[in-house]
């Protein structure tokens, strides 16, 4: 074993040598490249040669995470830089822009909020935003809980009376716009008078200018010293308004100031940590548990607490790597920076970070020139702050660990799953099928999606049956789900086979083979080939600007049955810029189009039944009109399952498997029977041994009831619909106030048929009476 791994890492050395010799003795960024040269670890040095020379020593010991990336290392690059702090920033900006899969990260970073007070305005606002930006306004944040930050921000403007109406705005002087002292466009229209909350007394009304911008000022100014954690101004500010109201013997309003000022009292009460020593500081924390690394942090502002948040790092089990990551990432993105960050695990090179830190703030006016010290305390009071930092951070782990678990038991069922089935990955998207009717009417179906164990509703989907409403069929019911379904794939071509445009040296086959083209255009063409030779292709005749027919659809006698048409019509329909496509075909072949989504066309238009009039041999003399409508882009419908469930038994999976093979398409599919949650898989007439109370078989039952559910759901609704129908609903003309006007007047169907014309035309006019003696 150790003469192996002796082997192993001679050849591994040798690979990097002539490398290791060319990398310069200077600060900079290396770079650590798979065989795909995309990065699999971006870190910085003071040093380049001795820091990635560290890595190739026999006497390194590696963490397990590092020795894994080692392994998988074809190439390094480095970039030089002028100083450590270069080195740093271009690190960080490499590593935020690459993710590299070995490199510690602060995950969902694009989810945090800030809230954003446009100091800048006459009329300040206070609203949530998702960035920072360099534009003089002040933030607050980054905060993890949106709905955290939403309730602050309803506080903050309830309590101050601030206007809840964005973009006030004024004409190129700085004159308020015409029409009101202040006009605030709302969508596109300009207010000129106060909003609903002016009038409950929680705004004072400058969008309607009832307050000139030097009376709000104040207001704002309160807003800010609340959010930064000073409760008394908020607190005067409603005293003051409590007794006014109760003054004016309006004791209800004082009544709810008064629960509104001692709910502020309690928060402030409640504050966590109190000092004498009024320095602002950060206190950062975290523990490791699940492969994770959980922080919290603590802001103190005037010797009071006035926010925690929490925060999750990917990576690394080295704890200074995880703190630096963290503090570095943190601070990039901080609205408010304190002079003192006290930290729970001591970093290598403090100084470096500082100045990073340092120097990163002064890209905005807001953060300029605030120097950071970082102190990791051994004892004391900033060590107790350090040790509930932890505190806090052990619960916050613990929370996660229960989600943890339950997630970790849905990934247990799925490879379950995966290996009881033999599937080729992890089931992550599972689509699950059922059909309901009520005695062959109202049939519909249901399409359900789970991703990674968990139900995603809204991938969810309903189907009203076209062509089993009436019959009990539930095979040829679950085939035009399915088929319904699986049109908006792209189905997969056999091995061998290539579709793309014709080229100018087909054009002598293509005429060969279709001569009755009195428009031929090479461009219209696409073709599928197998090897050198065309075996199949398709047209699109634009007949006129508005209609375009899919035509001179050929496939070679020897190539049938393999679905080459189904290929070149999907690419014809995918590729044209129409929403709507024509064709003209034998009666015969109905079925065949309609199983790829299109429709019977009863009245097609004039220049379609014209143009077809010179085809009339090669449609049997009548010919059959059809349409394709372009459906909207649906995600759901567009994501192809890893496995497709079908609620049934092997009648069903039968028929829904031949769907399959229709649409050319290799895809897992089974299905599970009700009476003995029996699974059973295309080709095998005994079900497959996979118990029904294991993991993997309870995530079976579960989606297969999440189907039901949702397809009698839909029958229920559907039948209750048509419970409420009428045959005055069928009848062009009839909408629902006229309808309900005829029913109000006649009293019910029967009497309005056998009303007299005279009458009908009184209440309805003389075309819709016409319509309804015809028609009822």
């Amino acid at each position: 074993m150790t003469i192996g791994c002796e082997v192993q890492y001679n050849i591994f050395m040798k690979s990097f040598t002539k490398i290791l010799t060319k990398i310069p003795n200077k600060p900079g960024v290396y770079q650590f490249l798979d065989e795909d040269k995309v990065p699999l670890y971006i870190g910085k040095a003071k040093n380049l040669r001795k820091r990635v020379q560290t890595y190739f020593r026999k006497s390194s010991k590696h963490s397990p995470r590092i020795a894994k990336m080692l392994e998988q290392v074809d190439d390094i690059k480095w970039i030089e830089t002028n100083s450590e702090v270069e080195a740093l920033i271009l690190e960080d900006n490499l590593v935020k822009e690459s993710q590299p899969k070995y490199n510690v990260l602060l995950r969902d970073d694009k989810n945090f909020q800030y809230i954003k007070v446009t100091v800048d305005q006459d009329y300040p606002e206070v609203y949530t935003v998702r960035r920072i930006s360099k534009d003089g306004a002040k933030y607050f944040g980054p905060k993890t809980s949106g709905s955290d930050v939403k309730r602050l921000v309803d506080t903050v403007k309830r309590v101050f009376r601030l206007c809840s109406v964005r973009n006030i705005t004024f004409d190129p002087k700085g004159n308020p716009l015409k029409g009101a002292k202040v006009a605030v466009k709302i969508g596109n229209t300009p207010a000129k008078r106060p909003c609903l909350d002016y009038h409950i007394k929680r705004c004072v009304g400058p969008c309607a200018g009832m307050v000139t911008p030097q009376e709000y000022r104040p207001l704002i100014d309160q807003a800010i010293q609340f959010l930064e954690g000073d409760y008394k101004p908020a607190v005067e500010s409603l005293k003051k308004q409590m007794r006014e109201f109760a003054n004016a013997k309006k004791f209800e309003r004082a009544a709810k100031l008064r629960d509104q000022i001692m709910a502020i009292e309690r928060s402030a009460e409640k504050q966590l940590i109190t000092s004498t020593d009024i320095m602002d500081r950060d206190v950062v924390a975290f523990v490791q548990d699940l492969g994770r690394n959980f922080f919290n942090l603590f802001q103190i502002r005037n010797g009071r607490l006035i926010s925690q948040e929490n925060f999750i790092v990917e990576g690394s089990e080295e704890p200074a790597e995880v703190m630096e990551t963290f503090l570095r990432d943190y601070y990039a993105m901080a609205a408010d920076i304190p002079k003192e960050i006290l930290i729970s695990v001591e970093v290598s090179e403090p100084k470096l970070l500082q100045d990073y830190i340092r120097q990163f703030t002064r890209s905005t006016s807001l953060r300029a020139g605030k120097a950071v010290q970082l102190i990791h305390p051994q004892a004391g009071k900033k060590d107790e702050l350090i040790q509930l930092a932890e505190k806090n951070a052990r619960s916050f782990a613990d929370q996660n660990r229960a989600r943890w678990m339950a997630d970790k038991k849905e990934e247990m069922a799925l490879e379950e799953l995966e290996k009881a089935l033999k599937l080729p990955t992890e089931p992550k998207r599972i689509e699950c099928y059922d059909i309901s009717h009520l005695s062959g009417t109202e049939t519909v179906g249901s399409m359900v999606v789970f991703k990674k164990g968990e139900p995603t509703t809204g991938d969810y989907r309903q189907f009203r049956l076209k062509t089993t409403q009436g019959s009990l069929d539930d095979y040829k019911s679950m085939a035009e789900v399915l088929r319904r379904r699986l049109n908006y794939l792209p189905a997969v071509l056999p091995e061998g086979y290539k579709l793309g445009k014709a080229k100018k040296n087909d054009e002598k086959f293509l005429r060969k083979i279709w001569d009755k083209m009195e428009r031929f255009d090479i461009k219209q063409f696409y073709v599928i080939r197998k090897g050198k030779h065309i075996v199949a292709f398709g047209r699109i005749d634009p007949v006129s600007d508005k209609v375009h027919r899919i035509a001179g659809l050929w496939v070679d006698k020897k190539e049938q049955g393999k679905k080459l048409g189904h290929f070149i019509i999907k690419k014809l329909i995918e590729t044209s810029k129409q929403k709507r496509l024509y064709l003209f075909c034998h009666q015969g072949l109905e079925t065949y189009y309609l199983k790829l989504g299109f429709e019977t066309l009863h009245q097609p238009p004039k220049e379609l039944s014209d143009h077809a009039k010179k085809y009339l041999d090669d449609v049997g003399g009548k010919p059959f009109f059809m349409a394709y409508q372009k459906k909207k882009k649906d995600l759901s419908f567009e994501s192809r399952p890893d496995l497709i469930v079908i609620d049934g038994g092997k009648g069903q999976l039968h028929a829904a498997h031949d769907v399959l093979f229709e649409k050319g398409l290799d895809i897992p599919m089974i299905a599970l029977a009700k009476r003995a949650e029996e699974v059973f898989v295309p080709g095998k007439s005994e079900p497959i041994d996979l118990k029904s109370d294991s993991d993997a078989g309870y995530l079976l039952q579960r989606i297969r009831d999440e189907a039901h559910r949702f397809a009698i759901e839909y029958n229920r609704g559907s039948r209750d619909k048509k419970m409420t129908q009428s045959v005055l609903d069928k009848i062009p003309g009839v909408g629902p106030k006229l309808k309900k006007r005829l029913l109000t007047y006649f009293g019910s169907v029967q009497k309005i048929r056998e009303a007299p014309q005279v009458v009908l035309e009184q209440i309805a006019g003389e075309n819709i009476a016409k319509r309804l003696k015809e028609n009822l």
